[in-house]
């Protein structure tokens, strides 16, 4: 995985390319939605066209299910903005530091970044878990 495709997928989550994986689980919700007939037909199709996964959410609207909250996408890319921003700005310090006082000291701004990344790994996981199986809300998610 390239890095502008790892920072694609954290900062704009909706839009990853969706798979056929995503397609099959958006199918999966729609079957069990209980929807009229017009109503399933236009859904499956707006699947079966669907290029990224905001067009699959667009797909899903309204049943409850298969779609992370707004919330969760948004705390992503906040997080993950801030993060990198931090860590960027620590790092030239650092150089700065080390340039000035000719040699370097510890990497002490590993200690956020590596805060950091756990917050973001958090967040990316909960917004993937609502991917990861048909209808499935994770476990104490923010809905």
């Amino acid at each position: 995985m390239r890095l502008d495709d790892l920072t694609g997928r954290l900062l704009r989550p909706d839009t990853v390319p969706a798979s056929a994986t995503d397609r099959t689980r958006a199918l999966a919700v729609l079957a069990a939605a209980g929807l009229a007939d017009e109503e399933l037909r236009a859904r499956r199709e707006a699947v079966g066209a669907a290029a990224t996964r905001n067009d699959l959410y667009l797909a899903l609207e309204g049943l409850g299910a298969g779609v992370p909250p707004w919330g969760v996408t948004t705390a992503l890319r906040v997080a993950t903005t801030a993060w990198i921003a931090m860590t960027a700005v620590q790092i030239v310090v650092w150089l700065a530091i080390g340039v000035a006082t000719g040699g370097l000291d510890v990497p002490w701004w590993l200690y956020s970044t590596v805060g950091g990344a756990g917050v973001v790994g958090a967040l990316w996981w909960v917004n993937e878990s609502y991917h990861r199986g048909p209808g499935r809300r994770p476990a104490g998610a923010l809905a």
